[in-house]
């Protein structure tokens, strides 16, 4: 899985600007995506937002599936502690009542990491958090066939029980 996050977006303003004609400022419409320390940096990328070309970057893959990577990401996100069953991570641990995935992290789409995760623990688990660098990323996640699939199954035989948080990198909460 590969997620193209584009970097703040710059425009060139006039406005209020007085002899700096030339200045470039974050864009209106399309934010960009957090720019983590370990990253592959390619250059004219095509915006999700807006279809413009941007520089971007991608996970680097030795850091996909690493949990010591992922642990500082995951506290960013304001997610810490024990006591959960984390996405990547180190295999093989007890089952917990909230799982958190960091769909930008990982190798595998959150639909099959939901569907392994729900086989083994979902009798458990009843609490989700997905995390992504950004909006973007957590969209495109979410809007896998398999993992609409397994939300709405579950939504179907278990109403009320299981429950999807979304977080981006900061800690926002955003509801998609």
């Amino acid at each position: 899985m590969t997620n193209w996050i584009p970097f703040e977006h710059r425009i060139p303003t006039t406005a209020g600007v007085i002899n700096n004609p030339g200045l470039l400022v974050p864009g209106p419409e399309c934010r960009g995506g957090a720019r983590p320390p370990f990253h592959i940096i390619h250059n004219n990328i095509v915006c999700h937002e807006c279809g413009e070309l941007v520089d971007a970057w991608a996970p680097n893959p030795d850091m996909l599936d690493n949990p010591e990577i992922a642990s500082g990401f995951f506290e960013e996100a304001g997610i810490s502690g024990g006591g959960m069953n984390s996405y990547p991570g180190v295999p093989g641990g007890a089952c917990y009542p909230v799982c958190a995935i960091h769909v930008d992290l990982t190798s595998a789409s959150l639909g099959a990491i939901i569907r392994r995760h729900l086989r083994s623990c979902g009798g458990i688990t009843r609490h989700f958090i997905i995390v992504g660098f950004s909006i973007n990323s957590l969209m495109q996640a979410t809007r896998s066939n398999l993992f609409n699939a397994i939300r709405e199954m579950y939504e179907f035989t278990h109403p009320g029980e299981f429950t999807f948080e979304f977080r981006i990198a900061d800690g926002t909460q955003v509801y998609l």
